[in-house]
């Protein structure tokens, strides 16, 4: 199995480079930021590259010239970009930081920072485990509103993207300035999921800037 490298820049008229890669990719004379996920609905804006703890998403500014990433292996990958003020953001978005709200958390950076419109923002939901294999329990269901129940298997199915989604309109996101990737993760075997492969499952990596 080997990770394909996803490009996804022509969502955001390639105006930004936009992409999945393995998680050996090498990135050569970039100033790099990276966060150290911990499933929290942290987000920050940075200025310099380097690394920061305990955050599950970055947002800068152009001018800044920081290439921003994220490790995922079934949590979505968030790409957020505004092309009139040039802010942008990565937001790696699980369970718990969708149940938590990390988008909207991201996106107050780019309204109180930056003064962005919220209908100038584009948003792209990256390849990600989709609710045809996302078995949760209810303990974690009953967070959610995009779940359907599995009565053969006692297990509830969830849509993390539709989640994210309704997340995104209700703070004044455009539906036609949000994309969804249609790879499933656990399904594509050019992916990385932790779900499928357990502890064998690497990462891959999502790169903007």
């Amino acid at each position: 199995m080997g990770v394909e490298n996803f490009n996804f820049s022509h969502f955001f008229e390639n105006k930004i480079h936009a992409s999945i890669e393995k998680e050996s990719f090498d990135i050569m004379n970039c100033k790099l930021a990276v966060p150290i996920q911990s499933h929290s609905c942290n987000v920050k804006f940075i200025t310099e590259s380097g690394t920061y703890d305990n955050v599950d998403g970055l947002v800068t500014c152009k001018k800044y010239n920081i290439t921003l990433s994220i490790k995922v292996a079934d949590c979505i990958p968030l790409y957020i970009f505004d092309p009139k003020t040039q802010f942008y953001g990565l937001i790696h978005s699980g369970w718990k930081g969708t149940k938590n709200h990390i988008i909207k958390n991201a996106l107050r950076i780019f309204f109180n920072k930056a003064n962005s419109n919220p209908k100038d923002i584009i948003i792209l939901i990256g390849p990600h485990i989709k609710d045809c294999c996302y078995e949760i329990d209810w303990d974690v269901a009953q967070y959610f509103s995009f779940v359907s129940e599995n009565k053969l298997k006692n297990k509830w199915m969830l849509n993390l993207e539709k989640e994210i989604i309704k997340d995104a309109l209700e703070i004044g996101i455009s539906n036609k300035n949000i994309h969804s990737s249609n790879i499933c993760t656990f399904e594509s075997l050019n992916c990385e999921s932790y779900r499928r492969d357990k502890k064998n499952s690497k990462r891959m990596l999502g790169i903007l800037g």
